[in-house]
């Protein structure tokens, strides 16, 4: 044992949780937005439920998670990203805003050019969403190259990023999963 490895402080328990929590609800929420635009644009792009008028399109069910998903997902992000910078880790809000972005513009490309008729409206706003998830590209690696030090025991990127894509997985998995069974 070294003396840098014997002094290295531990990584406080409660705020490694509380991160790996909000890395799960950004993985969630965004399987939740994304699950339910899907279900939104396969009937036409606009749905409607309740409402004392006539409802020509009623929305799918799960449709709702949605409007749960995307603002637990922008919380998590948010609180991730400052505990995450207490604890060195990288911050949530580039990846999310990426993730976003990116896969709502895919949503509209899919269903504007690939689904059918091609409808201009949505390959529009597809290629106006993937303009937006393009800034982080450059911005992540630049990031990253300003964080090369780092004080000594503070896990290193590889650390965290596999701990980030391992939540993911299972927030993807587990958001699949519950949207599924709200769903049918």
């Amino acid at each position: 044992m070294t003396a840098d490895t014997a002094s290295a402080p531990a990584l406080p328990l409660g705020r490694v949780v509380a991160l790996f929590v909000c890395v799960l609800l950004v993985a969630v929420g965004l399987v939740w937005a994304w699950l339910s635009m899907r279900a939104v644009m396969s009937v036409g792009g606009a749905c409607a439920s309740g409402g004392a008028y006539e409802i020509a399109t009623p929305c799918p069910d799960g449709a709702w998670l949605v409007a749960v998903g995307l603002p637990m997902m922008l919380a998590g992000a948010m609180a991730g990203s400052g505990i995450g910078a207490s604890l060195g880790a990288p911050n949530l809000l580039l990846p999310m805003w990426f993730l976003v972005f990116s896969t709502m513009g895919w949503n509209f490309l899919e269903f504007g050019i690939w689904r059918g008729d091609v409808e201009v409206g949505s390959i529009v706003c597809g290629v106006v969403f993937e303009l937006m998830a393009l800034p982080v590209l450059f911005l992540v690696p630049l990031g990253l190259k300003m964080r090369r030090t780092r004080p000594a025991g503070v896990p290193g990127l590889w650390f965290w990023g596999i701990c980030y894509l391992a939540l993911c997985s299972v927030g993807v998995s587990f958001g699949a999963w519950v949207y599924q069974a709200v769903a049918t």
